[in-house]
């Protein structure tokens, strides 16, 4: 990311402007979410104002007719290379920290929405967080000037104080995703924890392929080995500091390898005895059935990597995933309702393909816990599928946008509604794979598919897309 450029939409060079269409809105008084963007845009090196990037969003139409209310998703149109992602609204429910500590662990700051007054409901503002110190977010609020005044932290903010609590779970209103270029990954630097002061007695990893990172956050930049189950840890820290964390959910226990590789690892993956159930190092991997009726999750962030391991690295990806797509779990709904949304957490899951791997927890949303398929047709385990010479393999299409029908029979009725599918719903084409390819995007042809339950039916071809193609599995580089 490059530095962030800091805006004020109260700034005497644009608060008068007209906001998008409106004949009386202005910048000054209604366009925190405009500049907010603008900052954003302005970390993967966009050079704008707020005047500018509202120029920019009408002229691709990016406001609602005749209104200043900015359409999000219309930026990419804007500004080529930026990207809305999505909207989380979290004013019923507490925010999705896990999830922006992802955003941010990854250089990519995300807009917030706050309650600015203290009338009854929410009266919408947006910010900027760009940055997390001491669990608190530092946030650029758009709307002071001079902008020196605009860098805060969020639990000390007039937001905290209008909401009464310091807990940005309950201060952050709504969060909006945008992405934008990628920036390579630094490598970690792994940090010098040892200061004398042991304890008593060693960890050991609980988990296979447990993470030991350079920082006490989950990141790309923060991996600097993973070790086996098993694995036994020298902690660096006195035992009445380390006995309160093991197991404890969030924590973190600096430890040191017989390598001497010295970082910090996740606490509620340690114990102070060894895994008599863990299998050997080296142990193929066990493909597990499908049920019909395993809970189903789906993919809230474009992008999402399907694992052969949880490692963050490039190596480890078998597919790419995205926004809405549909994923079976295989694991019961109690660790699911658990897991999901949870920084740290990762979830074995099995695609349309039956593609089996893992994915992070806090990139994904719960479908359903565990709901019957409609159709009778009924899964077997399978690994990732390996076509014969000749053999054509499977044509994956997804939905081209939110609610496509899944029908019973190829005409419109809703008497043949069997479902509406989210915009990036996976489906497997049934039947002749040239036939149905020669139907994508083609009105009034429709092609047989199935989807990630096993269900069977008819989608509209102009509607749906061909999915791109999958980078090529690869074989994680072992840690030593």
């Amino acid at each position: 990311m490059a530095e962030i450029k800091q805006f004020s939409q109260t700034d005497p060079a644009w608060k008068s402007k007209l906001l998008g269409f409106d004949k009386a809105s202005n910048i000054g008084n209604f366009g925190c979410l405009l500049t907010s963007i603008t900052m954003l845009a302005s970390g993967y090196g966009v050079s704008e104002t707020p005047d500018t990037l509202n120029e920019k969003m009408k002229k691709v139409v990016g406001f609602s007719a005749g209104t200043a209310f900015l359409i999000p998703g219309a930026i990419s149109a804007a500004l080529p290379g930026i990207r809305y992602v999505t909207y989380s609204n979290c004013s019923g429910a507490p925010a999705p920290l896990a999830e922006i500590d992802g955003w941010l662990g990854r250089g990519k700051p995300v807009v917030v929405e706050v309650d600015w007054s203290p009338q009854a409901g929410v009266q919408t503002h947006y910010m900027l967080v760009y940055g997390k110190e001491n669990g608190d977010y530092l946030v650029y609020d758009p709307y002071p000037f001079p902008i020196a005044n605009g860098k805060i932290k969020l639990s000390q903010s007039k937001y905290a104080q209008i909401g009464g609590t310091k807990d940005p779970a309950k201060i952050i209103t709504g969060v909006m995703y945008f992405d934008g270029p990628g920036v390579a990954v630094p490598p970690p630097s792994a940090p010098k924890l040892d200061k004398g002061v042991y304890a008593s007695f060693p960890v050991y990893a609980s988990a296979d392929e447990l993470a030991i990172r350079s920082q006490m956050l989950v990141a790309e930049n923060t991996l600097l080995k993973r070790v086996a189950a098993n694995t036994e840890m020298k902690i660096l820290e006195a035992d009445a500091v380390a006995k309160a964390k093991i197991g404890v959910q969030n924590q973190w226990i600096p430890v040191k390898l017989t390598d001497g590789t010295q970082g910090y690892t996740a606490a509620w993956l340690v114990s102070k005895t060894k895994n008599s159930a863990a299998p050997a190092p080296g142990t193929p991997p066990v493909v597990a059935p499908v049920s019909k009726n395993a809970p189903v999750v789906k993919a809230s962030t474009d992008g999402l990597k399907l694992r052969s391991k949880p490692d963050s690295t490039d190596v480890t990806i078998l597919k790419v995933l995205p926004i809405g797509a549909e994923l079976k779990v295989l694991e019961p709904a109690s660790e699911v309702q658990r897991k999901v949304g949870k920084m740290y957490e990762w979830l074995k899951v099995a695609d349309v393909q039956n593609i089996q791997g893992v994915v992070a927890a806090w990139y994904v949303n719960i479908v359903s816990l565990g709901a019957a398929a409609f159709g009778p047709e009924a899964q077997r385990p399978t690994s990732a599928p390996n076509f014969a010479i000749g053999e054509v393999p499977p044509l994956i299409l997804r939905a081209a946008e939110d609610g496509v029908a899944m029908r019973s029979k190829a005409f419109i009725s809703q008497r043949t509604l069997i479902q509406r599918l989210p915009q990036g719903a996976e489906l497997v084409a049934l039947g002749r794979q040239s036939t149905a390819a020669k139907k994508i995007g083609k009105a009034g042809k429709w092609i047989r598919v199935k989807d990630v339950k096993g269900n069977r039916g008819y989608v509209a071809a102009w509607l749906v897309e061909e999915r791109p193609a999958d980078p090529a599995p690869q074989v994680s580089p072992k840690d030593c």
